[in-house]
C-alpha cells in the first residue's frame, strides 16, 4: 500500500512545492513523504483504532480508504485516503467513502467529516467526497513565510 500511497500523493506533495516555492518547500515539506508514511504504517497497525479499506482492480489494491468513529461524540472522520492515479477518475474513491459511511453509521455515528486540500491537485479527492454526499466544509488555509 506504500507503493499506491507514494503513487496517489505525488502530484499533492508537488503541487504544495509549487504553491510555496522551493526555499519554504526544502523546509516546510522536507519529510513529508517519510511523515505519512508513518501515518499509513500507524493506521494499518493492528492496534489502531482506525479501520482501512481496499478498491480491488484486476486483481491489484488500487485504493485505499481509513476512518474512525468515535462512539462517545458519535462523530466518524474518513481519513488518509488514495486511489492510484492509473485508475483515477473512475469513481473508485467515490465508491469507498460512500461505503465508509455505511459502515460509520452502522457503527454509531452520526456525523461523518473529512479533511482535504484546498489547492487544484485535491479537487479529484473533494469531487469523490462531494459526489458521496460530504459537503458542508469550513474553508481553512495554511499561510507559509520564509524567515
Amino acid at each position: 500500500m506504500q507503493a499506491l500511497r507514494r503513487a496517489a500523493f505525488e502530484l499533492v506533495f508537488r503541487s504544495f512545492r509549487d504553491i510555496v516555492g522551493p526555499e519554504i518547500a526544502a523546509c516546510a515539506f522536507a519529510g513529508a513523504d517519510a511523515e505519512q508514511a508513518k501515518l499509513l504504517d500507524d493506521i494499518c497497525a493492528t492496534q489502531s483504532t482506525h479501520h482501512v479499506r481496499v478498491a480491488v482492480h484486476g486483481g491489484s489494491v488500487v485504493g485505499f480508504v481509513s476512518f474512525s468513529v468515535d462512539v462517545a461524540t458519535r462523530v466518524g472522520e474518513v481519513g488518509l485516503t488514495a486511489v492510484h492515479p492509473d485508475v483515477a477518475g473512475r469513481g473508485i474513491g467515490t465508491r469507498m467513502v460512500e461505503e465508509v459511511l455505511r459502515e460509520m453509521k452502522a457503527l454509531g455515528a452520526v456525523v461523518a467529516t473529512v479533511g482535504t486540500g484546498g489547492d487544484p491537485s485535491h479537487a479529484p479527492a473533494r469531487r469523490a467526497y462531494e459526489k458521496a454526499g460530504v459537503g458542508s466544509a469550513i474553508p481553512s488555509v495554511y499561510l507559509y513565510k520564509a524567515l
